[in-house]
């Protein structure tokens, strides 16, 4: 059992919880990761949560192996 829950930095200077890492797409040459995020906030009182990925684009190598060959952050809607 996890006991303790790391958190990220955003750009935002905010703090990012993690919330999963998800295989969304894979096929024999590519892989597409996705790792999620909350960011919990308190603005004017009132309780707000982003939620946004970060999308990790992999090329399978013949041996195995995983070469990351894109990047990218998005929020979710």
């Amino acid at each position: 059992m996890q006991t303790k829950t790391p958190y990220i930095l955003t750009r935002e200077r905010a703090t990012a919880v993690p919330l999963g890492n998800f295989d969304v797409m894979e096929d024999g040459n590519t892989l597409v990761n996705r790792l999620y995020y909350a960011v919990p906030r308190f603005e004017n009182g009132r309780f707000q949560c982003s939620v946004f990925y970060e999308e990790n684009i992999f090329r399978k190598e013949p041996n195995g192996d995983l070469m990351l060959v894109h990047s990218n952050f998005r929020e979710e809607n």
